[in-house]
């Protein structure tokens, strides 16, 4: 092979490696970041989601403040703290359990099924079916609040082990993340086991792509409720996450 021919072979072994790119996010990250953000994914087809138009960013722009709506065991209770910090670690913003006697955005029960439907009609969310999803979905389940893009607050729910008896150890650890995951604007699931947002929830603990998708969602250069087409846009002009990358 010489001349032309080899340089188009180069060419088109760069562009398939992504070495001719200028950016610094990989494929694979803003395909991520797609799916768990917008909801745009393809099938085992090769078939594309069609993009929502009215989806847009939505994070966080107050600090998140949560507590448990009862007092849970105290493993349950260190856990809540260890993901917030590591959320917190993530995504640069200001996430934490609210002081005694504080207000807070961000309600974690903790309890069986029918504890979540009190909860969240204490909150003044609409409840129409959940008295029986919860029966179905019962381990995890997660509902937040926004407006303009912003998140303002959230229940996180998690059925303990009398209404799962099949629990397996670390199935509460992969709950919570999954839900926080949700709850930090990764409104949709993964089809795939590259992430804790996969529905299965067979993974216990952010990948480093979830990591990856999390800075990003929260990098300040990202346009406050931007449409799909402005956020992608800008992903590949962000610096490489290297902590996430480790």
């Amino acid at each position: 092979m010489r001349g032309p021919a080899l340089i188009c072979a180069l060419i088109a072994a760069l562009l398939q490696s992504g070495g001719c790119q200028s950016t610094h996010s990989t494929d694979a990250t803003v395909r991520a970041f797609d799916e768990l953000v917008f909801g745009v994914s393809e099938n085992a087809e090769g078939e594309v989601t069609a993009a929502d138009p009215a989806i847009r960013l939505t994070r966080w722009q107050r600090p998140l403040r949560a507590h448990f709506a009862q007092p849970p065991p105290d493993p349950v209770a260190a856990l809540g703290v260890a993901v917030l910090a590591e959320l917190a670690a993530i995504t640069g913003h200001d996430l934490a359990m609210a002081a005694p006697g504080s207000s807070a955005n961000v309600a974690l029960v903790y309890g069986d099924p029918a504890l979540l439907v009190r909860t969240m009609r204490a909150m003044g969310a609409r409840i129409e079916g959940y008295e029986a999803s919860s029966a179905v979905y019962g381990f995890c389940w997660s509902t937040h609040w926004h407006a303009a893009g912003e998140i303002r607050r959230a229940v996180v729910y998690i059925a303990d082990a009398g209404a799962m008896p099949d629990e397996k150890p670390g199935a509460i650890a992969a709950c919570l993340r999954h839900e926080m995951g949700h709850v930090m604007g990764l409104r949709f699931h993964a089809e795939r086991s590259y992430s804790v947002m996969a529905a299965q929830r067979s993974l216990r603990d952010y990948t480093a792509t979830d990591r990856q998708v999390l800075r990003l969602l929260y990098d300040p250069a990202l346009p406050a409720n931007g449409t799909r087409d402005q956020v992608l846009n800008r992903l590949g002009d962000l610096p490489p996450d290297q902590e996430a990358a480790r």
